[in-house]
């Protein structure tokens, strides 16, 4: 997935062959003279900053998450059984109230404690109803005793305190339901009932946490209704879907931009339940230093359980997640999770914040060691391969349609492909109707026109700056400078550097020729690489740089580098396979100040990014 070292001996390392050691410490340390005498100039003028959306942090309750979901059952007039194990929850009377139904659910929501909840939903799926024509009352309570679904009956039934009412009116197989295996969430069977108050009282002990209880009319037969239960194992038509199963939704810290990363260390769970495995991983921004005890908020995995039901996209073999962004969902609507995985060759575009099914799926194998991946407004997906495809022995950038990728029709039909040696990242930007792409040794743009990318292919090709006489500078990162139209990011392992595209100013500084990119290396384009930008000195500080990326709502600036290299010394890992990840990302915040956190010391990130949907 990442070992493209290994695939191309030396090509990736940052000692240059005739260098070693000492070049590794000339990117750390200042240099004793610069390569060219320092030329005063007005730096560049940023252009005018357009507003950028963000999104805030959203919770579902999930295996991996920090919202459980604990325990639920309902319970019948009629006898004592024990119904916890089964998929349906029943709710009313289905004989004018000879039997009568009331369900109760439970969520440990104590992670959230100290977290400003900003709202908080409990979605649930409306799997039967019995009269169409009318909506029917529900009633919601808040549980105020204990109680536990193996030993819970209609006679000891634990008391509740003042509910809400809330209607339901869709239902299989009578009603006009709409249901999409591949898209959970478009189904109008979901249904979503506020429980703010509740869940903030939950969550700061303001209130005792003994869950929730569903009831209905019991005369009568109009409001008898099944939900399904949070066993999403039955053959019923909807509640095989997990997404499906009773859900907390809950945003909270609004403003701060969660970040994504791909996590390669799949952590044991109690019980071993889920399965250990490497996640794409969601994290709340607000103060990283809670994540030791609070670990990601969401995990994502394109597996059954997140109702990617085609075994044949790997899911199992997903590793993490080598490419990840979001975007605005284009042809499909709303926001889309764009990612890739070099380790299973899964590429996907997936609902966001559902995170259940996909819009768009393919593998393209392991071969081609995937690296980056984009999606184009038209819906084709681009991905950035470091080694040899058909078409580009040595890495190249390949386009897929829209129709490749079909929920249960994909294809791998050979895609347009556009050689770029060590391809590694490729990203979108609306304000030159361009991609650009990331290789080993070149930056290029390629027109895009139509929907498609358009001839000349190359458009233009820029030389990325070397890191000595010998050794060249191998990219890994490319993305916005969100604030900045005019300004890429562009991340190798000689460390960070901004891309300007116009050239339009100089702004490359004798001044910072202790790092790279260095003078020497940049003449005759000093209006293209740039080191005039905030807190450059720090930022710009490391080797071997994966990613990076800056929130367009704080301005912070995340990156992440390899581990067990001299050049990112804060990263030193013990995993014998973490040489391309790190455990740890780093922080620069606007005024200079760094922060480098982990959520656990075996972690294995590649790439961090923040969850903007926006190509910029």
């Amino acid at each position: 997935m990442r070992r493209s070292l290994t695939r191309l001996p030396g090509k990736r390392s940052i000692l240059a062959a005739s260098g070693g050691l000492a070049l590794a410490a000339s990117l750390l340390v200042p240099a004793t003279a610069s390569s060219t005498p320092d030329v005063p100039e007005l730096k560049a003028e940023p252009v005018a900053a357009t507003a950028v959306p963000t999104v805030t942090p959203m919770a579902q309750t999930g295996p991996r998450n920090i919202i459980k979901r604990l325990q639920d059952t309902y319970i019948s007039s009629a006898d004592n059984a024990d119904h916890s194990q089964g998929h349906i929850l029943h709710v009313g009377t289905p004989d004018n109230g000879v039997t009568k139904y009331r369900s109760f659910m439970r969520f440990d929501v104590s992670k959230l404690r100290g977290a400003p909840i900003k709202q908080a939903t409990l979605r649930v799926y409306n799997s039967f109803v019995s009269d169409c024509s009318a909506n029917a009352w529900m009633g919601v309570h808040p549980v105020t005793s204990a109680w536990d679904q193996a030993t819970i009956t209609w006679a000891n039934q634990p008391t509740v305190g003042a509910g809400k009412g809330t209607w339901f009116g869709v239902g299989h197989p009578n009603c006009p339901d709409v249901t999409n295996k591949n898209d959970p969430a478009a189904s109008n069977g979901i249904q979503r009932i506020d429980v703010t108050d509740w869940v903030k009282g939950w969550a700061d002990t303001s209130l005792p946490n003994h869950g929730i209880r569903f009831s209905a009319a019991e005369s009568g037969t109009s409001g008898y209704k099944d939900f399904c239960s949070m066993n999403p194992v039955g053959t019923d038509y909807a509640c095989h879907a997990a997404y499906n199963a009773p859900t907390l939704e809950v945003e909270f810290n609004e403003g701060h931009t969660p970040i994504i990363s791909g996590n390669e260390f799949g952590p044991t769970y109690p019980n071993n339940y889920p399965a250990a495995h490497a996640a794409l991983e969601f994290f709340d921004s607000t103060n990283p230093s809670v994540w030791t005890s609070s670990g990601p908020y969401q995990r994502w995995i394109p597996d059954a359980y997140h109702s990617v039901f085609d075994a044949s996209l790997k899911g199992d073999a997903w590793k993490g997640g080598t490419s990840h962004k979001l975007r605005p969902g284009g042809p499909y609507g709303g926001t889309v999770l764009v990612t890739g995985d070099g380790g299973s060759g899964f590429v996907g575009v997936i609902p966001y914040p559902s995170l259940a099914g996909y819009h768009w799926a393919i593998n393209v194998g392991t071969g081609g060691n995937l690296h980056g991946v984009e999606m184009l407004p038209n819906g084709n997906v681009v991905v950035a391969f470091s080694d040899a495809v058909p078409g580009a022995p040595q890495g190249g950038v390949a386009v897929y349609t829209r129709a490749q990728g079909a929920p249960g029709a994909w294809n791998a039909a050979s895609p347009r492909i556009f050689p770029l040696e060590d391809a590694h990242e490729v990203s979108y930007d609306p304000a030159s109707g361009a991609l650009w792409a990331v290789g080993g040794k070149q930056l290029v743009k390629y027109a895009y026109s139509g929907g498609e990318l358009a001839p000349p292919h190359e458009q233009d090709t820029f030389d990325l700056p070397k890191q000595s006489a010998t050794g060249d500078a191998w990219g890994h990162d490319l993305g916005p400078v969100y604030g900045n139209s005019d300004r890429l990011w562009v991340a190798s392992n000689g460390g960070i550097t901004q891309f300007s595209k116009s050239g339009s100013v100089r702004c490359h500084f004798g001044t910072n020729d202790s790092r790279w990119p260095k003078a020497a290396y940049v003449q005759g384009a000093e209006h293209r690489w740039c080191k005039d930008y905030a807190n450059e000195p720090v930022i710009n500080s490391r080797g071997l740089v994966k990613s990076v990326g800056d929130d367009p709502a704080s301005g912070v600036v995340v990156s992440t580098c390899s581990g067990n290299l001299d050049a990112c010394p804060e990263t030193q890992m013990s995993h014998p396979d973490a040489l391309w990840t790190s455990a740890y990302m780093r922080f620069v915040a606007g005024n200079g100040t760094t922060t480098i956190k982990a959520a656990s010391s075996s972690d294995r990130h590649y790439k961090a990014t923040w969850a903007v949907p926006a190509y910029q």
